[in-house]
């Protein structure tokens, strides 16, 4: 959430990012919020006017108590007073309360650099990296190949779960742990330290990450539980800071984590969005990064950049989108997605998402940090390293040969054992 001082004092600043984000609602939301913050800055000064008034007059009954005089009058004032004030609290309260749900619904402020756009058509294209394969043949359906050599079997994950879930059998599930295997291996090289969170979080750890009301179709709840199944290691990785204080010589603090992953939504259609490309369960490496704010933006950089080697060292070709101003997500203030090139698609498609939400996600967990005596609000930056469905649909396209069966890109071959499905 933003910071409610730099909402009082540089309102037009919340104002100017929200209009270019193209979300007209939320200066709705900030309108209300700011009368909200006047109304309660009103009761805090005449709270603290009768609590001041209530130390004078207890201080004038003790001198007229030192006098042998009887301060009838005054105590009788001094009794009223608790009860102004207790009302006052409990109304002041009731606005913070709705002065907090507003500050959640606020979006994070724009960089400055982010392009402005309406939606994902303005998103800019800023690299490419590697040649797109041409092939003599017609490539098959990643699905519909892996059935037909028995190493998936989505039909009965239908039936036993559902849309969106699969079974993966044999030389594809060893490729879909070997990928795992690399991933970490690669934020290891990289200075992450390894971290194995919960995949189940309580509403208040999980909506520290997001925005619940905003992704109530897309996270999945325990019946009768106070958990949630978290949708990325992201989640977890920010509830873990809760309510901590850090030292500004410990920043930055660089973890990665392997987690199962749980999404409702399944997004397109057609053959090839079904199999391994959208899917409710999938599997995924995740870099964050915990950092003091000046640095953040450049640990941004340095993530984006790690996360593209690995797409390079499988030698799948790609290009780097930055999100425009109409399509990012509310927590971050800046994003850049990395989109792997799918020729039987015939097109670029997301595979990695690279994000810094500043001290928006910080903040609402209060976290701190110490810089010498004072203590400051630290940035969240998170990258995925690698999601394993859509990467292994990559491969699968990529480096399908004519009599149907798939190399695996040399890199993973020490991990999988073996040089192509067949």
């Amino acid at each position: 959430m933003l910071d409610i001082n730099l909402i009082r004092n540089n309102p037009e600043i919340i104002v100017d990012s929200i209009k270019r984000r193209n979300k007209p609602n939320k200066l709705k939301i900030l309108d209300d919020l700011l009368k909200g913050d006047k109304e309660f800055l009103k009761l805090k000064r005449q709270i603290e006017d009768l609590r001041h008034e209530k130390n004078v007059i207890s201080q004038k009954i003790n001198e007229l108590l030192k006098q042998k005089k009887k301060p009838e009058k005054e105590i009788k004032q001094a009794k009223l007073l608790p009860k102004r004030i207790g009302d006052l609290e409990k109304k002041q309260e009731e606005i913070k309360s709705r002065i907090d749900i507003y500050l959640y619904q606020l979006p994070n402020i724009l960089h400055k650099d982010v392009p402005s756009g309406k939606d994902q058509n303005d998103n800019i294209e800023i690299k490419k990296h590697g040649k797109t394969p041409k092939f003599n043949f017609e490539l098959k359906n990643h699905a519909e190949l892996l059935e037909s050599l028995n190493y998936a079997d989505f039909e009965t994950a239908r039936k036993t779960s559902g849309k969106g879930f699969n079974y993966l059998i044999s030389k594809l599930a060893i490729l879909d742990g070997s990928i795992q295997r690399y991933g970490v291996d690669f934020a290891l090289k990289n200075g992450f330290q390894l971290v194995i969170p919960p995949i189940m979080l309580n509403k208040e750890s999980i909506g520290s990450a997001i925005n619940l009301d905003d992704f109530k179709d897309v996270v999945y709840k325990i019946d009768q539980e106070d958990l949630y199944l978290i949708g990325s290691a992201e989640h977890s990785l920010v509830a873990f800071f809760k309510d901590k204080i850090l030292n500004k010589k410990d920043l930055p603090i660089k973890l990665c984590a392997l987690t199962p992953c749980f999404r409702k939504e399944i997004g397109g259609h057609g053959v090839d969005m079904k199999g391994l490309f959208r899917m409710h369960q999938f599997n995924k490496v995740e870099q964050f990064c915990v950092a003091a704010p000046e640095d953040s933006y450049k640990i941004l950089n340095d993530m984006q950049k790690i996360t593209e080697k690995f797409f390079e060292s499988l030698e799948i070709p790609y290009r780097v989108i930055e999100i425009c101003s109409g399509d990012l997500g509310d927590k971050m203030a800046r994003q850049y997605d990395i989109e792997a090139w799918f020729p039987r698609q015939n097109a670029y498609r997301e595979v990695t998402s690279a994000g810094n939400a500043t001290d928006y996600q910080a903040r609402r967990i209060n976290v701190k940090y110490y810089n010498g005596a004072e203590k400051k609000t630290p940035h969240m930056v998170n990258n995925t390293m690698v999601a394993t469905s859509r990467t292994m649909v990559a491969i699968l396209e990529n480096y399908q040969q004519k009599d149907g069966s798939i190399m695996i890109p040399n890199v993973l071959q020490k991990y999988t054992g073996f040089k192509k499905i067949d």
